[in-house]
């Protein structure tokens, strides 16, 4: 299905479909994937009968999300809680599809999947299309932040949260905001100024969130956009790292996560171990991940 923006990419989300296939799992494509209201996948009304119609599937184990983009979170007001614990599936997105994964499992406990959607699996490298089917599985596979940037070291454990930032930001002061008490927070985004993701760091500074976290890790920004009348006159570094001054948990930048050609999948409101040192930077999972 496609709870956000409508598939603009059907070339990749044939792909996909195809090597789903190709190893063995049956796959369904539900017809609102291809619904179409101006920019989005249909109607608020017909995304959630969609996402009832799959959850209330019996053989239906996962629910990928056919792309990210936007509106994803005009679902969240008219979503039944109570039948998305009773009827618990693994749901798979990244980009918008943030907000959903996020505020599902602030609400409901249930362990979400932060990676790659339909128009993306099949073009992926084959080291995180294997993690994360090896995370749908219950496994518990290393994410190595290979190349990281470690910009405070540190060894913290905590639950993941996170995804797109401008995604994430529009849940705080919600009641769908996630809790970042000794969370892990993971952030990426993509084709953005950098004034506007000062504006964004200095909302999650201002609403708390740095008091409580455990722990910080940047992935995949692109290059950002500095198009206004004078240079902004900060990096992404230099942003990240006065917005983080005078806490003492973990950072990391530039971990190759993101919109880029790397997207290991996180599991949103799994218990992590981050170990951040001068050398390198890596994510592991002390228990078994459980999305259902």
């Amino acid at each position: 299905m496609a709870p956000s923006s409508r598939s603009l990419d059907r070339a990749g989300f044939d792909q996909s479909v195809a090597y789903l296939k190709e190893l063995g799992f049956n796959v369904y494509v539900h017809p609102q994937t291809w619904a179409t209201h101006h920019q989005s996948a249909g109607t608020v009304d017909q995304k959630i009968a969609a996402f009832y119609d799959l959850l209330e599937h019996p053989d239906i184990k996962a629910v990928f999300a056919a792309r990210g983009g936007n509106r994803g979170g005009m679902m969240l007001a008219d979503i039944d809680e109570e039948k998305i614990r009773s009827h618990p599936k693994i749901l798979l997105g990244f980009s918008d599809v943030t907000v959903l994964l996020n505020a599902l499992q602030a609400r409901t406990g249930l362990v979400g999947l932060y990676g790659p959607d339909m128009e993306r699996f099949g073009r992926m490298p084959l080291e995180d299309q294997k993690q994360c089917l090896a995370l749908m599985a219950g496994e518990t596979p290393d994410i190595p932040l290979s190349g990281a940037c470690v910009l405070r070291d540190g060894e913290t454990t905590g639950k993941l949260v996170g995804g797109s930032l401008s995604a994430f930001q529009s849940l705080l002061g919600t009641p769908w905001q996630p809790d970042f008490t000794d969370a892990i927070l993971f952030l990426e985004d993509t084709g953005d100024e950098l004034s506007r993701y000062d504006r964004m760091f200095i909302h999650l500074r201002n609403a708390g969130a740095f008091d409580r976290l455990a722990g910080l890790v940047l992935g995949d920004f692109g290059t950002p956009l500095d198009t206004g009348s004078t240079p902004f006159g900060f990096t992404l570094k230099d942003i990240v790292r006065e917005h983080t001054d005078g806490w003492h948990f973990p950072v990391v930048m530039n971990a190759p996560f993101g919109h880029g050609p790397r997207l290991p999948t996180f599991p949103i409101g799994a218990p992590a171990r981050l170990t951040a040192e001068k050398s390198g930077a890596t994510l592991r999972f002390p228990e078994a991940v459980v999305c259902v």
